[in-house]
């Protein structure tokens, strides 16, 4: 039974911050088996990438070669939608031994519209995470600035941004106030978005999509948010990942935004004096309380799987066992999905800022349907353009959504 999985570890590794050990995508292959020694598992691990290189056209790829029955899948709607994928509403029902075993409505979030209906279960959710903004606490300190709020405002990031960005008056240092990832500014800015009022558009009964991208609000938030990026120190722009010094005393940025679970929550644990420098608050919120990319992502089963009932035996193992669950929060720091996330990593409750940590997790923005589809990539592009100066932000939502028009134009 063959299962591909996304950026997880090929080998066991060595964490260089933490010094623990990293369990590669064999030790999940020995848990399995010691759970189910009938089914012979393989594992296809791709890296996330992006663009053109990146795991949605490597997933494509290999579903319509019949590579695999089982996929880690965050485009699973658009996927469902096409008839890839097989509806998990029929296993679910003929399984006496299935239960719901994941936290909140983390199932509803993956049923969509497909070919025979509008509402089908595409997926069980497996990985989570979340986006926060994290804070320099010495820098604030170095700079007579008040400590960030639990939930911070535009306002507040702006003045306080603002008002380090210079010469550390201690340590005579440059310092930024604040901070982007330029390869994955699409999420940053749809936070600062939504803290404004905008509103992306719907998605259809037919399972397609109705996107609005040039409108005022989101306008206003790609000015404020070029406005910022002066804040922010020079190749921003090129940045996938945290800035340079994050977690060690050489850190210059005293706000960094859209904090992955993966970059801070191990070493969080595993150095708990971190905790005293680099704190945590949540993403921005809107009027409705929430805020920030929804992180999670289902597995799914393809609709051309020649083995359908040991496909379902390895997608509830892996999805719902808190076995395969401390895999994935040893193994890259993702949080767990299910009910018992106490059982599969109980060091998070433990964390300094665990009640922004854990609080992040359930008050995020709505799941994005087509956020491994073309409207991304077209967004992303444009406000790529806006922050490197070569067009305004009014002219880049506008060739954001002609380019989302015509695409949406072409779906079937």
């Amino acid at each position: 039974m063959t299962v591909l999985l996304i950026g997880k570890p090929d080998e066991d590794g060595i964490d260089p911050v933490t010094g623990n050990p990293i369990p590669g995508v064999g030790k999940l292959k020995q848990l399995f088996a010691a759970n189910h020694p009938n089914i012979s598992l393989e594992i296809v691990n791709i890296p996330w990438g992006s663009g053109a290189t990146g795991y949605a056209p490597k997933t494509e790829a290999m579903i319509k070669a019949n590579e695999a029955c089982v996929y880690l899948m965050p485009g699973a709607p658009d996927f469902g939608r096409r008839g890839l994928l097989t509806n998990l509403d029929t296993l679910i029902a003929n399984d006496p031994t299935f239960k719901n075993v994941w936290a909140g409505d983390s199932m509803q979030q993956w049923r969509g519209a497909g070919p025979d209906g509008p509402d089908n279960q595409w997926g069980l959710p497996y990985s989570g995470g979340n986006r926060v903004i994290h804070w320099d606490a010495k820098l604030f300190k170095d700079w007579g600035v008040e400590p960030l709020s639990a939930k911070p405002t535009l306002d507040e990031i702006e003045q306080k941004a603002a008002k380090m960005t210079g010469k550390n008056p201690v340590t005579g240092e440059q310092n930024y106030g604040y901070w982007y990832q330029g390869k994955y500014i699409t999420w940053q800015f749809l936070a600062i978005a939504h803290a404004m009022g905008a509103n992306w558009g719907q998605a259809k009964p037919d399972g397609t999509w109705e996107i609005n991208w040039n409108t005022p609000e989101y306008e206003k938030a790609l000015e404020w948010l070029v406005k910022l990026s002066k804040y922010a120190p020079p190749g921003a722009l090129a940045a996938d990942a945290m800035p340079e010094g994050f977690l060690t005393d050489q850190n210059t940025v005293a706000i960094i935004p859209e904090g992955e679970a993966g970059y801070y929550i191990l070493p969080f644990i595993a150095k708990p004096e971190l905790q005293d420098r680099y704190r945590t608050s949540q993403n921005l919120k809107g009027a409705d309380g929430k805020g920030g990319l929804f992180i999670g992502d289902p597995l799914t089963m393809a609709a051309s799987c020649s083995n359908k009932p040991a496909a379902w035996e390895v997608m509830k193992w892996l999805a719902g066992s808190v076995e395969s669950q401390r895999y994935n929060f040893e193994s890259g720091g993702n949080l767990p999905v299910i009910t018992d996330s106490a059982a599969a990593a109980p060091e998070v409750a433990k964390l300094v800022d665990a009640d922004s940590i854990l609080g992040q997790v359930t008050s995020t923005d709505n799941r994005y349907p087509w956020a491994s589809s073309q409207p991304r990539w077209s967004l992303q592009a444009a406000i790529e353009a806006a922050l490197a100066g070569t067009i305004t932000p009014k002219q880049a939502l506008e060739q954001a959504q002609k380019e989302t028009i015509d695409w949406l134009a072409q779906q079937k």
